[in-house]
């Protein structure tokens, strides 16, 4: 699934135009016929310079969710124009990490996540804000509650003001596809 998003990278980068389904390896023509949830991370110099996915796709196939979400990234702020060049793009790693709904589980607690292997997801439509903190993103303190913490100062909450009432928490597993080492 890395090599997808790559793929779309370099299309990107290289020739301005967006991936076609010719350009695609027939090997990932599979994906066409799932649908499942994806999130994309690129990471340059052992930090991450942008991130996008959904809880629920929203494309018609996976093939598609992972496309778009790719192109997305080239939005995220961290991801600086001075660093979407086909020069960079060798130093840019990926990680694709897809799911289906049955790997989500509500916790009610920050304490029940299993920071070694579950991402977070903090959800609260009262405040209209969603925020995913993946595994292995605190290296300094990697408690459920840091990971909580975290998930709040994404989204510009204080955890100390927030009632059980604001928020759901979900802990979820995925599959991964990466070439990092």
């Amino acid at each position: 699934m890395y090599q997808l998003v790559r793929k779309t990278l370099e299309t990107y980068l290289g020739e301005k135009r967006i991936i076609t389904q010719s350009d695609i390896p027939a090997d990932m023509l599979p994906m066409m016929s799932t649908r499942q949830s994806i999130f994309v991370t690129l990471y340059m110099d052992g930090r991450v310079i942008a991130s996008s996915g959904r809880i629920q796709c929203q494309k018609e196939n996976t093939l598609y969710e992972i496309i778009d979400a790719t192109m997305l990234c080239l939005k995220d702020s961290r991801f600086a124009s001075n660093l979407q060049s086909s020069e960079n793009l060798s130093k840019i790693h990926i990680r694709v990490d897809t799911f289906v709904s049955e790997d989500r589980r509500m916790i009610q607690s920050p304490s029940e996540l299993n920071t070694r292997d579950e991402w977070l997801i903090l959800l609260s439509q009262n405040l209209g804000v969603i925020s995913v903190v993946l595994p292995h993103m605190v290296h300094l303190d990697p408690t459920p509650e840091r990971y909580f913490a975290l998930a709040c100062q994404k989204v510009e909450l204080d955890p100390n003001k927030l009632t059980h009432a604001d928020y759901v928490l979900y802990a979820l597993r995925t599959r991964e596809s990466t070439d990092m080492v």
